[in-house]
């Protein structure tokens, strides 16, 4: 059996799916991008530095670098904050009372339970010595790496599970298939997988990179194959 021996209603619910699959892959792509590059509009595709600063550098200094670029003063304020993380973190010396000043301009505005700002965030906080702390280890904690790792993978692999699954019953060769079905998981386990270790062996930017593309770029293929496929009369 074929997709293309569905009736009428059971192709058009699936071209309806697959638009939405199509629509939020390209939003995902476009939110990370965002995310990333600290810019407010436009499709942005990450580069490897970006991607590094993300999983391998403390949370504020990535913050700081990506998406509360627009914030900082000076780009002097990113390197000073960084040393005074990579020297420990200290509570005194000319390095942590520069970082901490600059934190308080650049930063507290915002995050602050007290700010009045329209955007403000309250609910991550740098008023306090402690609360700036819990936002300079290296990379993703293995806390907030676990939270996003088992949402990201039940849900791409919900409807990842969807879409291969009618794409196994397109008419396409068998190998175009086999190939498509694994690239799809494979770079998305590799993907999650890297964000994981990057922050121990750096190389593995690379592979978020190599693995995000390919999951993406199998998904939309996949995608639009399944459409043209599934309208096509049958020979």
């Amino acid at each position: 059996m074929s997709i293309q021996q569905l009736n009428t209603q059971a192709k058009t619910a699936i071209s309806l799916f697959l638009l939405f699959v199509l629509t939020a892959t390209v939003s995902s792509v476009i939110l990370l991008g965002l995310e990333l590059s600290g810019k407010k509009d436009g499709l942005n595709i990450p580069t490897i530095t970006q991607i590094q600063n993300k999983y391998t550098m403390p949370a504020i200094v990535s913050a700081m670098k990506g998406s509360m670029y627009k914030e900082v003063t000076d780009d002097a304020d990113i390197d000073t904050v960084h040393n005074w993380i990579k020297e420990g973190s200290k509570k005194e010396g000319k390095l942590y009372d520069d970082a901490w000043k600059i934190i308080q301009t650049d930063c507290a505005n915002c995050h602050s339970k007290s700010s009045k700002m329209s955007k403000a965030i309250p609910s991550m906080p740098f008023d306090t010595y402690e609360q700036v702390m819990t936002h300079t280890e290296a990379g993703y904690s293995w806390s907030k790496m676990s939270k996003q790792a088992h949402i990201h993978m039940f849900g791409i692999s919900t409807f990842l599970l969807l879409v291969t699954l009618l794409f196994a019953y397109t008419t396409y060769k068998d190998s175009i298939k086999n190939a498509l079905i694994l690239a799809s998981f494979g770079g998305a386990f590799l993907d999650i997988f890297s964000w994981w270790f990057s922050k121990f062996v750096p190389s593995l930017v690379y592979l978020i990179f190599v693995m995000g593309g390919l999951m993406v770029s199998s998904i939309l293929l996949m995608s639009v194959l399944i459409l043209a496929n599934i309208w096509k009369k049958e020979a």
